[in-house]
Formats: C-alpha cells, sequence, structure tokens
C-alpha cells in the first residue's frame, strides 16, 4: 500500500486515473451552489451534475472532480468521531447515461488496489440484496469471494435511503459500499457496530425513476454517481486511526495551538479538531462569498465561528482575544496549493474572521454568566429543561446560536425547549416581515389573479429597439392610474438590480406616460398615468422608451460591471457581489469585502474604472452556451438563475459577466465615473454609490459651487481653504482652552473638594457662565476619572442655551446606580431632554434660569435617591 501519498497526492492520483478513462476534470464548484437555489450549500460531487443527472444538458458523458462540500446535519459529532466533519472533499466519477456497473466496479478496484496498491484482504463491499448484477460483476468479474460481499436493504444500499418505501420521486437506484479493515486483528463485518471497517467509497447507480405509490421504472438513461472522501482515504493511506490526524488537519492543528498560546500536551483532542474542521469550513465559506448574518448560508456561518470560539474556550477558559483570523494560516497551508483563490481572498477572509469573533467576545462572558445563573436557578427549581424563553435571550441579546445553548447545557446534564425556541423565532420572523414595507410587494405573484390564464407571454424588443407598434393584451385601471400588458415591448422590465424603463404608450385615443416596468411571470407590465383618454383590450399603441433615461441607466449598468471588475482586481477574487441598484442618476454596488476601503484604494478603484472609459472600449454582448460562457471565465451570481443559454457582457480584457440588463455600446459612452460613498451594510458587506455622465458632471459642479462659497466666507482662494481651516481650528482649540482656564470655578480638584456630602456620596451640583459643551465635556472627564464616590450635575449656560452633563465617578459604574433614571425625573423640573449611558448622561435645552432655580430640588431628588439605592 502507498503509505507515503500526500492528500494532495491522492486527489491528483485519483483525478488523473480517470481522465486516463476518459473522464473529463471539471473544477470543483463553488460551495455557493451558482445556479441551484434550492440549495444552501453544496453538499455533494453531483451537484453541479445535476442538470445532466436530468437529461437537461447532454454535451457531457463521464466527469470526474475532487469538489469542496458542506454538510451541517452532524455538527455535533465533528470532533468525537474519527470520521465527521461540516466540510470535506468529495472525490467523484460520473457517467451520464455512459458506462454503468460493471465499469463503475472495475475501476473502483483497480484505483484502489493497482495505482494506490491497497491489499486486496483488506476490502469488503455491500450491494443491494436485489442487485444481482452488482453482486455478479464483484463475485464473478472482480473475483471477491461470496463471503465478502455482503448484501443490504434499501435503508444503507438505496439512494435516497429508502426511496422505494418513502420516496422522494424521481431518479434513484442502488448502490454498492467499498470497506476497509482498519484492523485485521479483530473481529466484525462492515455491517456490524464494530468499527472494524471503515467505508471509503461509495457507488450509486441510478436505473430507476419513482413513481407515486413507490414503483420504480426503469431509466432511459442510466447514470453513475460516485463519491469518496478524501479526508477518509488520506486516513487510510497514511495509517491514521482518525481524519483528524492527517496532512489535511496537522498545519491547522499547529496554527490553533500557536494562536491560543497553547501547548499540545495541554489540548484535548476534542476541542482542538472541532475548531479545525470549523475553521477549515468558515475560511472557504467566506472565500466563496458568504458572509456571517443572522439568515440562510450567513447564519450558517455565523454558527461555525461561535462553536469554534465556545470549543476554544475549552481550552483556553481565559480566551479574550480573537484567534481564528491567526489560525486561518494553517487552513492556507494545508489547502492552498489545491485551492489558490483561498490565498486571493485570504485579507478579507481574516478581516471578517476577526470582526465576528471581536463581536461574539464582546458578548460571550456575559451570556456565559446568564446562562449559569438561568441554570442554576432551573436546578433550583427541580428542572431539567431550559425554557424557551431563556434560550430565546441567550440568541436575541447574547448571540448564542441555539445549538450553543444546547452543547453547553447539555455537559451540565440539561435540554432545552427547541419546540418553543423555534416559535419564538417564527414569532420574531413574522413581526420583522410586518415591521418592513418592501415596494416591491406591490408586484407578487398574487398580481396574476386578474389576468386572463389564456393570455401570452410579453416579447422583449428592447435589446434592438426603442420604440415599437403594439397590441394591448390586458389593463387594469384604478382612477387616472393603470397598468397595461402588451403583445410585445421595447421598454425592460426590473430585473438584477436595473430599474425599469419609462417613457409613452400612444395611440390615437389615448396617451400613458409610463413611470415603471415591471416583469410578471411571463408578462412585462407597464405602470404609468393616463394622460388623455382611455385604453380598450386589443388596441393598436406605439410603444416609446424614454431614450435619455435608458441611456443614463445603460450608462450605470456598465459602470456597475467596470466597477465589480476593478474591485476585484485591487481586492481579490473573494469580492462577490451581493446586491445593486442600476438607476438613472445613480448606481448602488454591495460587495463581500470585510473592512473599509483605505482612500487610496478607492482612488485606485475609481481610476480603474475611468481608465476604462477613455480608452473607449468595444462593449460586446454574446450569446452563448452557459458553460462555454464560464469557461471564457464569466462571472455568475447566485439567486439568478440561468437558462442554457445565455448573455455574457464582455468588455475586453477586463469584465465577463452574465447579464441580462441593457448596456453601452463603448464604455466612453460613461463619460465619466465618480464614487460618492463607501459604507458598511452589514459585517462583511460594503457598499459603493456612485455616479455617471451627466450626475457625474452636476456633482462636479456642485462642489465646485461648494467649493467658491466657501472661499467667499474665509475670504481665501480655493487652494488656500485648508491651510486657513487649519488656522481656525487652532484658534477655536486656543479659545477653548482659554475659556477653561479662565473659569476659576472649573478645576476638577478644587470642585471635589467643594461637593457635599450625601448619605456617603459626594454631590456636586454646579453652573458655569459661557463654557462651551467641549470644555464641559473635558472637565466631566476630569471628574469621572479623579474623583471617588462622587455624583455630579454640571451645566452650562450660553447663548440662551442649557447644556448639562450628569455623571458618576469611575469607582461607581459597576453599581446599581443608573444616572439614566435619575436624569429622567430631573428632566422635568429643568425643562431638558437627553440620554446616555447609566454612567454619563448628556442634555440640553432652553436657559430659562431654571437650573439656578431649581438647585435645591436637584439635591434633594438626587438624595432621595441614593436613599432608595440602600447606599
Amino acid at each position: 500500500m502507498k503509505t507515503g501519498f500526500s492528500a494532495d497526492q491522492l486527489r491528483k492520483a485519483y483525478l488523473d486515473f480517470f481522465e486516463s478513462k476518459l473522464h473529463k476534470v471539471v473544477a470543483s464548484d463553488s460551495l455557493v451552489p451558482l445556479n441551484d437555489p434550492s440549495l444552501l450549500f453544496t453538499g455533494a460531487g453531483m451537484n453541479q451534475f445535476k442538470e445532466y443527472f436530468l437529461g437537461v444538458k447532454k454535451d457531457l458523458k463521464r466527469a470526474v472532480s475532487s469538489q469542496k462540500c458542506l454538510r451541517t446535519g452532524d455538527l455535533d459529532e465533528v470532533g468525537r468521531t474519527p470520521y465527521h466533519h461540516s466540510f470535506f472533499e468529495m472525490l467523484g466519477n460520473f457517467s451520464f447515461g455512459d458506462y454503468f456497473k460493471k465499469e463503475a466496479i472495475e475501476w473502483a478496484w483497480e484505483f484502489l488496489t493497482r495505482v494506490l496498491e491497497i491489499p486486496k484482504d483488506r476490502l469488503r463491499v455491500t450491494v443491494h440484496e436485489g442487485d444481482r448484477e452488482a453482486f455478479d460483476v464483484w463475485h464473478k468479474t472482480i473475483g471477491l469471494p461470496e463471503s465478502w460481499i455482503y448484501r443490504c436493504g434499501d435503508k444503507s444500499n438505496f439512494w435516497p435511503a429508502n426511496a422505494p418505501q418513502d420516496g422522494p420521486n424521481g431518479p434513484c437506484g442502488p448502490c454498492s459500499e467499498i470497506y476497509y479493515d482498519q484492523n485485521p486483528r479483530t473481529e466484525g463485518t462492515p455491517v456490524d457496530d464494530s468499527g472494524k471497517f471503515a467505508e471509503i467509497w461509495n457507488l450509486v447507480f441510478t436505473q430507476f425513476d419513482r413513481k407515486d405509490g413507490g414503483t420504480l421504472e426503469p431509466l432511459a438513461a442510466k447514470n453513475i454517481d460516485t463519491g469518496m472522501g478524501l479526508e477518509r482515504l488520506a486516513c487510510v493511506l497514511q495509517g491514521k486511526s482518525s481524519n483528524f490526524e492527517t496532512d489535511l488537519f496537522q498545519p491547522i492543528h499547529e496554527a490553533i495551538l500557536k494562536a491560543l498560546s497553547v501547548t499540545r500536551e495541554d489540548a484535548a483532542s476534542g476541542p482542538l479538531y472541532c475548531i479545525a474542521d470549523h475553521l477549515r469550513a468558515v475560511v472557504f465559506c467566506i472565500s466563496d462569498g458568504v458572509v456571517p448574518s443572522n439568515e440562510g448560508r450567513g447564519y450558517v456561518v455565523r454558527k461555525l465561528i461561535r462553536r469554534a470560539v465556545w470549543q476554544a474556550h475549552q481550552l483556553k477558559p481565559d480566551i479574550k482575544k480573537p484567534f481564528l483570523h491567526l489560525a486561518m494560516t494553517g487552513v492556507l497551508a494545508a489547502m492552498g496549493s489545491a485551492y489558490p483563490e483561498l490565498r486571493d481572498s485570504e485579507e478579507n477572509v481574516r478581516t471578517v474572521l476577526r470582526q465576528e469573533e471581536e463581536r461574539f467576545l464582546k458578548t460571550l462572558a456575559g451570556g456565559l454568566k446568564i446562562l449559569e445563573e438561568t441554570i442554576a436557578s432551573h436546578k433550583e427549581s427541580g428542572k431539567t429543561v431550559l425554557s424557551a424563553d431563556s434560550v430565546f435571550e441567550l440568541y436575541d441579546t447574547y448571540g448564542f446560536p441555539e445549538e450553543l445553548t444546547r452543547m453547553i447545557a447539555e455537559q451540565k446534564n440539561f435540554s432545552i425547549d427547541r419546540d418553543g425556541f423555534e416559535r419564538l423565532m417564527e414569532e420574531q420572523r413574522v413581526r420583522s416581515k410586518e415591521s418592513s414595507k418592501i415596494a416591491g410587494e406591490i408586484f407578487a405573484k398574487s398580481d396574476l389573479a386578474g389576468i386572463p390564464a389564456e393570455i401570452p407571454g410579453t416579447r422583449f424588443l428592447g435589446y434592438e429597439s426603442l420604440t415599437a407598434r403594439a397590441r394591448v393584451l390586458w389593463h387594469q385601471r384604478e382612477a387616472n392610474r393603470v397598468s397595461v400588458i402588451l403583445d410585445q415591448t421595447p421598454f425592460y422590465a426590473e430585473s438584477g438590480g436595473q430599474l425599469g424603463d419609462q417613457g409613452m404608450l400612444e395611440s390615437g385615443q389615448a396617451a400613458i406616460k409610463v413611470f415603471d416596468t415591471r416583469k410578471l411571470d411571463k408578462y412585462y407590465l407597464h405602470r404609468g398615468e393616463i394622460l388623455r383618454g382611455s385604453l380598450e383590450n386589443g388596441a393598436a399603441v406605439e410603444a416609446k422608451v424614454d431614450a435619455g433615461v435608458r441611456a443614463a441607466t445603460m450608462r450605470n449598468h456598465t459602470a456597475t460591471h467596470l466597477l465589480h471588475a476593478a474591485l476585484r482586481q485591487y481586492l481579490g477574487g473573494a469580492v462577490r457581489q451581493l446586491g445593486s441598484l442600476v438607476a438613472p442618476d445613480r448606481l448602488r454596488f454591495d460587495f463581500s469585502f470585510g473592512r473599509a476601503l483605505t482612500p487610496s484604494e478607492l482612488y485606485a478603484v475609481e481610476t480603474a474604472v475611468n481608465e476604462r472609459v477613455l480608452r473607449d472600449l468595444a462593449v460586446h454582448t454574446h450569446v452563448k452556451k452557459i458553460e462555454d460562457a464560464k469557461k471564457e471565465g464569466a462571472l455568475a451570481f447566485f439567486g439568478d438563475k440561468y437558462g442554457e443559454t445565455v448573455r455574457m457582457i464582455d468588455v475586453s480584457d477586463f469584465s465577463k459577466e452574465l447579464c441580462g440588463g441593457t448596456h453601452c455600446a463603448r464604455t466612453g459612452e460613461i463619460g465619466l465615473f465618480l464614487i460618492l460613498a463607501e459604507s458598511s451594510v452589514a459585517s462583511g458587506v460594503r457598499r459603493i454609490e456612485a455616479v455617471t455622465g451627466l450626475e457625474a458632471l452636476r456633482h462636479v459642479r456642485t462642489l465646485q459651487g461648494q467649493l467658491h462659497e466657501i472661499s467667499k466666507m474665509l475670504k481665501v482662494g480655493v487652494a488656500d481653504i485648508p491651510m486657513r481651516i487649519t488656522k481656525l481650528q487652532e484658534a477655536l482649540k486656543q479659545k477653548r482652552q482659554g475659556t477653561k482656564n479662565a473659569d476659576p470655578g472649573a478645576d476638577s480638584a478644587q470642585l471635589i473638594g467643594s461637593a457635599d456630602q450625601v448619605h456617603g456620596f459626594g454631590v456636586l451640583i454646579r453652573l458655569f457662565d459661557d463654557m462651551d459643551i467641549g470644555a464641559l465635556r473635558g472637565l466631566s472627564d476630569d471628574l469621572r476619572s479623579t474623583g471617588k464616590k462622587l455624583v455630579y450635575i454640571i451645566a452650562s449656560k450660553q447663548e440662551g442655551k442649557l447644556s448639562v452633563l450628569a455623571g458618576i465617578s469611575a469607582d461607581l459604574k459597576k453599581s446599581s446606580f443608573d444616572m439614566k433614571v435619575l436624569f429622567g425625573r430631573l428632566s422635568e423640573i429643568l425643562q431638558l431632554s437627553g440620554g446616555g449611558r447609566p454612567d454619563l448622561v448628556q442634555g440640553g435645552g432652553p436657559d430659562l434660569g431654571q437650573f439656578h432655580q431649581r438647585q435645591e430640588d436637584v439635591k434633594r431628588i438626587l438624595g432621595d435617591y441614593i436613599r432608595e439605592k440602600g447606599f
């Protein structure tokens, strides 16, 4: 047996072997399935070949791949068993109506016994109890003794499991599994619980189409779908007892221990293995454009990160700093050569990891304290199930995923009310939906109810023309507003972030100003205002798109593509489009990245776009098969459902994207591209807002006008504005310092010494004349840092306004003293409004002399509050 094989060598050997058998080597698909919204993550090698298995695509007969996969069904087992993982690589060879059982079995045996030289007597197989064909190939062709072949039922040797009885309907079939004997000296079989044999390869023979009632009809084209875990195979070839001991994980373990400053001797294997697994998973996810959030894929990533941090807490209970962003160096060392995109996205992944860890670490200690107190109170009451309210509070307030709370609770022999928690989560989702008013819901699917089913779909002509003669198929009028469906239209309907066209529908009987166009199933819905007359179904109209609005929109859409390409050029391939808005007057682009862009990066991106604009490059539109477009490097995005044929927008040597929108013919039509703002939308998601063409010119002119006004106010030329502002700031700073120093009553030490004593507390109430808020805050800082058991309320009256700061000294910060509560009582008599923290509140209002007049009342209320708190 070739025991010296590294995981990289195993991967290559497998791909090379099946390439020699005339299989096409296909690169791993993204963990985020680009063209299958039914999947949360890619969970098997066959996912990207789904349309071949279904017979939709027929240009490929044999394929082989090493697919990165993510499954979260057995997270509790990760780190506890030698073989469970969330992220793993699946080696797979596939046949789409070409070879079948004989070749699949023969080649699997050849690869294992000849290429990898695994001893034949260490291998055993299973077949479906009704699959005589597979049994005969193993026995008569391969030559295995009957005693080495185990017949099993639908649960273990049919795909999907138990499909004949339980469904689902669709392609299915028996399978044959290959097992490796891990310890020849012990007794056991592949079908018992001894653990003697480890499954290494599953060969699925997709030969049936399940129908209602469990009927299995033979497929016209039979398929092969095999899967072999690279981690398990490496474990066998490297002579290890656990996948986590292979070269796929050793660099990750070392990086984790180094980041935590923990020795291997002091690190329990379970938590270490779990951290390594989860870290590998989140690095790949973030690299593929998934960012932590509270929904969908993002929630899975957030949950994995927080589980990893908790496991680190088991290795090092006093952990206070992020470590995963440092430990990911191990993932790059182990996987970077096979997946170079990891290195391209390294900076972004590190930043996202660090930010997410910092966020969780801030709440971890508080959450653990609450959880411990909750468990203790439940235990005192004789309960062993944590209430749904407690679990939900930990999730909602402290960011504890339900699984993390359950995992910690189980260590204390507690369970959780999971059903109740899910009920509370659903109630929160409903409240969230009700509170968000989404304009797009105007055109929900239910709007189809008013459209007769026999009406044919709208034919789109807008790529070639801005005008068309059309016939009204259906319309609906409310007052002077109308929605119209035409048999054909040049109006582009809102899609892919691009807003719908505007324009006119005109005939001898009516004129309609179209202000929006939406796609509703197969129809284009033109919404507008009736300027004159009325419409009738069947009437002929002239449909005219507003050419100026369309041109402005096209400028912004083409500029969006250039922006995306420039961001990937300067920030790396991990940048993924997460949303966009293409309007006539602006563009907005949301993308995955873990930090704010520096001014120099924004300048570089903006310059790169404008360089392509100045070069007046041709913008080519190609209609081709999606596979051909992807081969050429065209970017496709999750959430967009692509057909067999796609439109590819190609800006020579810079940008290629699949896109159904409208675009400029040449980049020079954009005119000018200006970035207005860059901001954060969510954790790991950035947003750029920009303008082009005439809007960019208007923006420049507005800035020029503002600069001119400022130069007039400061009485200097435009070029001298920065220097003049610097001098004014310095003068203002000196004035503030002088004001503070000039007031003999503003010395913090003297003020603390003059404080009244109330129930053992120093109470300071003082009003100053003409002290600006900056000086007042400085004084507050001094009082807070140097005072002891001090409660202070300081105020300043200036130009008819009263500013107040109410605070406590630093030694009282952890007490139950709450200045927000106290300020609430004082605000009524002082006629102020404000807010802040328990240790410091700022307020203000008109100066009516009330602070001076009501100082005794203020002192009384303060004394009452101190007495109430029992100090």
